[in-house]
């Protein structure tokens, strides 16, 4: 899992933190380690949280499939063995310091027609039906905003 500057998702940020602006878009694709045409990659779910260990209030992003926040767009999920999408980076970063992602991805084999990854968005949660799959949980992180440094370093030196 890794952020892009663009929709194009060529090149993956390294930069660690990930500093950005508030309403920045920013991208986020989800790839098998290696191309692999037989499996799909689904993004079930994905939250915002100001800690790494999501112990405290999160902010959901992706749902069951669906999107949660006004400014995701889902550019693919679960046809492929990537998924991608966008999002603003929002009011959590203005509040909190750091904001860490979490997803939950579900690898199906391309044959099975009754997967999680063809069932696409749901409002409501079945019961797991006898379909094979995997499940994994990625985090990527962090995301700070732009100046927030300096700000923070302004206001201990004002102390």
């Amino acid at each position: 899992m890794a952020f892009y500057p663009s929709s194009s998702f060529y090149y993956p940020i390294t930069d660690s933190p990930y500093r950005v602006n508030l309403n920045q878009q920013l991208y986020v694709q989800v790839q098998l380690t290696q191309a692999e045409s037989s499996l799909h990659l689904f993004m079930d779910s994905c939250v915002a949280s100001p800690n790494h260990d999501y112990s405290s209030r999160t902010y959901d992003l992706i749902r069951n499939g669906c999107r949660r926040d006004n400014t995701v767009y889902i550019y693919r999920n679960g046809n492929r063995y990537f998924a991608q999408f966008s999002f603003s980076a929002f009011k959590f970063l203005s509040t909190h310091s750091k904001v860490f992602l979490r997803c939950d991805v579900v690898i199906c084999p391309d044959n099975d027609y009754n997967s999680r990854c063809r069932q696409g968005c749901r409002n409501r949660r079945k019961r797991s039906t006898s379909s094979d799959h995997h499940t994994e949980v990625l985090t990527l992180g962090p995301i700070t905003l732009k100046g927030a440094e300096e700000a923070e370093a302004k206001m201990e030196d004002k102390v």
